[in-house]
């Protein structure tokens, strides 16, 4: 995938991530069945600027899919939308664990 020019994936959660990490241009074919939890990451990627997709609802129509494959290589890295926080759930997390983590303040322990 480091190599690619572009990436063509179903929108799992990982796959998703790796696009992004990688800042490659994305076309996303979901699957709606049994869930939709591709269907929604990839629609709200299209709307975020992060990704182009074909609907998993449509006609499997053979040009329409060259034609996005053509236009992959032309599309925007997701790096140009400048999403503030958008990679940074590793940072978000880490805080909140170590509000847990840390001694608590004596100071509010004896008040």
């Amino acid at each position: 995938m480091q190599k690619a020019e572009g990436i063509v994936a179903m929108g799992g959660y990982n796959t998703f991530c790796e696009i992004l990490t990688l800042d490659k241009p994305a076309l996303i074919v979901p699957r709606s069945v049994p869930r939709q939890e591709q269907l929604i990451r990839a629609e709200r990627a299209v709307k975020m600027g992060l990704a182009s997709m074909l609907d998993p609802a449509g006609e499997r129509d053979p040009v329409q899919m060259a034609a996005a494959l053509r236009a992959l290589p032309h599309q925007p890295k997701p790096s140009t939308r400048q999403i503030p926080g958008l990679l940074a759930g590793h940072d978000i997390i880490a805080e909140i664990v170590r509000e847990y983590l840390e001694p608590p303040d004596q100071e509010s322990i004896t008040a």
